[in-house]
């Protein structure tokens, strides 16, 4: 009992979230979204990655709506792989992105896309070792077979004999 009054006696050592100016986390209200949007703005009053989602839309909007803005998409070979290649090159398209800075592996996995070859979802029912065994290399959740890259070092290959160096 002693530790209960001497807990609510010294409360006041304790800052009040008010005094810190610190903003409370908010449930997403189905209700009032009535959009993806609306969704996804609301989303950077939850915690986690949900409020990362939010925030990055807030940044993204004012990116774009700024027309003297120079915006700069940085990518990784992993992007590719991801199926996100439609979105950027809309962004391009749309005159959203400016420069690209980006990995060789981008387009690595860009050129096994563009001769028809696949990327699959990793399911977790093989470990990376046994994927090793049969052939396929795992990129996050997905996989890429080792066939691919040799495919496209062949074609590569292929090309630059075909090249003429003087060109």
């Amino acid at each position: 009992m002693k530790l209960l009054k001497d807990f609510f006696r010294n409360k006041k050592l304790f800052s009040s979230p008010k005094q810190l100016q610190l903003e409370p986390v908010l449930p997403i209200d189905v209700q009032q979204c009535t959009t993806a949007q609306t969704i996804v703005q609301a989303m950077k009053h939850t915690a986690f990655g949900g409020r990362k989602v939010g925030e990055a839309h807030d940044v993204l909007h004012a990116m774009f709506s700024d027309k003297t803005s120079f915006n700069v998409l940085t990518l990784s070979g992993a992007m590719t792989v991801a199926k996100m290649s439609l979105l950027f090159c809309e962004l391009i398209e749309r005159g959203f992105i400016h420069a690209i800075v980006s990995t060789g592996a981008l387009i690595t996995h860009g050129l096994v896309e563009n001769v028809s070859l696949t990327h699959y979802k990793h399911t977790g029912k093989y470990s990376d070792k046994e994927l090793y065994k049969m052939g396929f290399n795992r990129i996050y959740d997905t996989l890429e077979p080792e066939k691919n890259l040799d495919d496209v070092e062949k074609l590569v290959a292929q090309l630059l004999d075909q090249w003429n160096p003087n060109e």
